[in-house]
């Protein structure tokens, strides 16, 4: 089985998001949609004592149709500083802040041609810890001129993967039946979030993995222990173990 994710890049994102990456073959970064401001492409939700609270890059704006390939950082502001500040304040009383302060504040010092490449940088501290080591690839270098579905199906085909793992939503909108007689399986992946010990009062699921991170160290066995794959018919569920 050679499992393939196709997902817009996100920006520290979740542990959902983590896992899915750990069960891929092949993760297809789609920096060829359309950016969205209401998505984490630029964002990351944190829990503080008054709630939650995003943690956002300021994007250099240039039309309403713009993709993401094309989404660079504005400059204008120093975005730098405010934003090690602001984690600074939140998670510098936390257990394991002190052992990756460095690692992840360094993160915003480096230059970026594109979001998409401050968001891949992102991710470096959870792959290293967690082992990840599926094949990333980016739409935009990918060959192919599909739309909808049919690009989805056109991209899993091109990569040889014969499994497409879907988000939920997927479920709406793609055509099983169709992946199936281009020989591409579509599975749906299904997350329940591990709860593990955070600051600041009760459980606040899908916040961004620094959330753990600081709090209690990243735990593969528990990330992994919170996914599945579901067949379409709902009725059976795969190891993600492969």
């Amino acid at each position: 089985m050679s499992i393939c994710v196709i997902s817009q890049p996100r920006f520290f994102p979740g542990l959902h998001y983590l896992h899915r990456m750990m069960v891929a073959d092949i993760f297809v970064i789609f920096d060829t949609v359309q950016f969205n401001p209401r998505h984490e492409e630029n964002r990351a939700k944190l829990k503080t004592s008054q709630g939650t609270q995003w943690l956002t890059i300021p994007i250099h704006k240039v039309s309403r149709e713009q993709l993401i390939r094309d989404t660079c950082i504005s400059q204008n502001q120093p975005w730098q500083t405010k934003t090690a500040r602001i984690l600074q304040s939140i998670y510098s009383k936390t257990p394991h802040y002190k052992t990756y302060e460095q690692e992840i504040l360094s993160i915003f010092t480096r230059p970026y041609a594109s979001l998409t490449e401050l968001n891949r940088a992102s991710w470096e501290p959870a792959l290293r810890l967690l082992g990840i080591t599926c094949n990333f690839v980016l739409a935009s270098e990918i060959p192919v001129t599909g739309k909808g579905p049919q690009l989805l199906l056109d991209i899993c085909q091109y990569l040889g993967a014969d499994t497409y793992l879907s988000g939920g939503f997927g479920k709406e909108y793609l055509d099983v039946a169709e992946f199936a007689a281009a020989g591409v399986e579509v599975r749906f992946h299904e997350y329940e979030y591990p709860i593990y010990e955070q600051q600041y009062g009760d459980f606040i699921p899908f916040l961004s993995y620094l959330d753990m991170l600081f709090n209690v160290d990243l735990d593969a066995e528990k990330i992994m222990a919170g996914g599945k794959i579901v067949a379409p018919n709902l009725s059976q569920a795969y190891s993600l173990s492969h």
